[in-house]
């Protein structure tokens, strides 16, 4: 059932005071399992942020706890200047929609958007008026009549979406509202989220599971791992500039790359793996100037070239290293080609398909990988995660 504080006079007026969100030390244990460990994060007032990482990291259940849905083992959780704790959903100021839409089956898509409205005690003309507007808000109005089960899955997340706004929330707590639609639908309905987000300027908290989901909506995105915050930032940030191998890794697009720092000097450094491999990169002002400290980089996968390999073993460059082709995928405008690199293990190149079409590889062939030193960025943390390997990272 979805919960919120009274409706204000206006429809679409949010409530007053800020959708700030800050979550301090939150931590939420069942039983010995702990979800969510030690938790801080601020979500600015207006923004659109998306919680992101594999099943059981706890996004789902830090948005239940900023709903009021679940209480907090631990710690404080603000919404604008007040605390929260202690307090009902219904006094919070959210509004939640759930990934199953929970519709009423046996009212009309305008009784259930009005349904709200009735418990509010709204008069039935008032509460009417107001889910008409709100219908024709989210391109709904010609549907008004229909009772869920004739509607399309994406038709049926739009009444989902309008019952929620039409309590004008601060704060707008999304759990995974595009799991169910199918590719087309989803990337449609992707650009609608954002236009209400935008519209109605309140704050929406997303969780998901999709990394070009996040990419695409965002304006900040969280990265979750076993309850813990990995990284939070900007989309570009998050993608262009991963921090530690695992947020690399689950977000996609990057090759990691690990050694130890080999050589350095004021501009750039050279990192030497276990088969001797080198690869140069761009020295940030954080790496310490020790030969031998362990180091990781990435490379985004569309900056890496190949080719194939007509002789015998290269010479040792930095940045350009053999490989063997395990597959090739076609992916439309692009053509994913998975490679085993000595020394890095499952390494991932994609080639535009014109490039592909001009020079084609195929399972077994040997091809020479290279890259140029500004498309290399150093990580913060080589060792955090550095094992893991997030099953979501290898599909984008």
């Amino acid at each position: 059932m979805l919960q919120s504080a009274p409706v204000p006079g206006a429809l679409g007026t949010a409530l007053s005071g800020s959708g700030e969100i800050r979550l301090v030390n939150v931590t939420k244990s069942f039983g010995r399992m702990q979800a969510v460990k030690a938790i801080s994060l601020t979500i600015p007032h207006g923004s659109y942020c998306c919680l992101i990482g594999p099943s059981g990291c706890g996004k789902t259940t830090i948005l239940r706890m900023i709903a009021g849905h679940e209480i907090q083992t631990s710690g404080e959780i603000y919404i604008g200047d007040q605390m929260v704790v202690g307090q009902a959903p219904v006094q919070r100021g959210t509004a939640m929609m759930f990934q199953s839409y929970a519709l009423f089956p046996h009212l009309s898509v305008l009784e259930n958007v009005a349904f709200y409205l009735k418990m509010r005690g709204l008069t039935k003309a008032d509460r009417f008026a107001k889910a008409r507007e709100m219908l024709d808000r989210v391109q709904l109005s010609r549907l008004a009549d229909r009772m869920p089960a004739q509607l399309s899955g994406g038709q049926q997340q739009r009444v989902a979406l309008a019952r929620s706004l039409i309590t004008n929330p601060r704060i707008l707590l999304l759990d995974e509202p595009l799991s169910s639609l199918d590719e087309y639908l989803r990337l449609r309905m992707r650009g609608e989220l954002k236009e209400l987000q935008l519209e109605f300027g309140i704050t929406f908290v997303h969780v998901t599971h999709t990394q070009p989901e996040a990419i695409a909506l965002a304006d900040m995105v969280v990265v979750m791992d076993h309850g813990r915050i990995d990284q939070s930032g900007t989309a570009e940030d998050i993608f262009v500039r991963p921090k530690t191998p695992y947020v690399a890794r689950f977000m996609g697009g990057q090759n990691v790359l690990a050694g130890v720092l080999e050589a350095v000097d004021r501009d750039s450094l050279t990192i030497r793996n276990e088969s001797g491999a080198l690869f140069a990169a761009h020295r940030p002002e954080t790496v310490p100037a020790i030969i031998g400290t362990p180091l990781a980089v990435v490379v985004r996968r569309d900056r890496v070239r190949i080719a194939r390999r007509t002789g015998d073993a290269t010479d040792l460059v930095a940045n350009r290293v053999e490989g063997t082709v395990t597959a090739t995928e076609y992916q439309g405008t692009y053509v994913k080609v998975s490679l085993n690199v000595a020394g890095v293990g499952a390494f991932v190149t994609n080639i535009s398909d014109a490039a592909y079409s001009a020079t084609p590889v195929k399972v077994g062939d040997d091809v020479i990988l290279s890259w140029e030193i500004k498309d290399v960025h150093v990580l913060d943390k080589p060792d955090a995660a550095a094992d893991k390997d997030p099953y979501a990272g290898s599909d984008h």
